[in-house]
């Protein structure tokens, strides 16, 4: 599952989407299937940075407390998704005249994050995205959110 995170205000194509998680500290859009999330964001993200961009990704390894992954083999899927998304949004932003590139970090979370450009406080930002409780039926969509950068979330 993919999420995205920046501020509603931000997204003035995104009014049909589905608003989630009103009384969490981070304010999350749901915008569908990852396939679905690519435009989106390089729209987001086009409108804030014009040339050079990295892109900074969390990948899960493994973690105990997750409720979406029950063994490896859905760990597995959820990275493979998850790569597969990256390099659609790479391509979509390279394509768009920026200069884009990624960095994996492993993390023991159950969610992959995908944030754009540098936040603030970035480690901070991504502890925050892998503390929020999502609810089970947001589980399959990625998520925007507002943290500072544009982030998606897949779980």
């Amino acid at each position: 599952m993919v999420s995205v995170v920046a501020p509603r205000s931000s997204f003035p194509s995104l009014d049909q989407a589905l608003h989630v998680q009103r009384d969490c500290p981070v304010l999350f859009t749901e915008l569908g299937p990852p396939s679905d999330a690519v435009e989106p964001f390089k729209q987001l993200v086009l409108r804030s940075h014009t040339t050079d961009l990295r892109l900074y990704c969390t990948v899960p390894t493994w973690s105990s407390s997750s409720d979406n992954c029950l063994d490896l083999h859905d760990l597995h899927q959820l990275r493979a998704k998850f790569l597969v998304l990256i390099h659609d949004i790479v391509h979509a932003l390279r394509s768009s005249g920026v200069t884009a590139s990624y960095v994996l970090v492993p993390s023991n979370s159950s969610r992959c994050i995908l944030c754009a450009g540098g936040c603030d406080d970035l480690a901070s930002a991504i502890a925050l995205l892998q503390k929020t409780p999502l609810e089970p039926k947001h589980q399959q969509n990625v998520l925007l959110a507002d943290i500072g950068c544009p982030c998606l979330i897949i779980t």
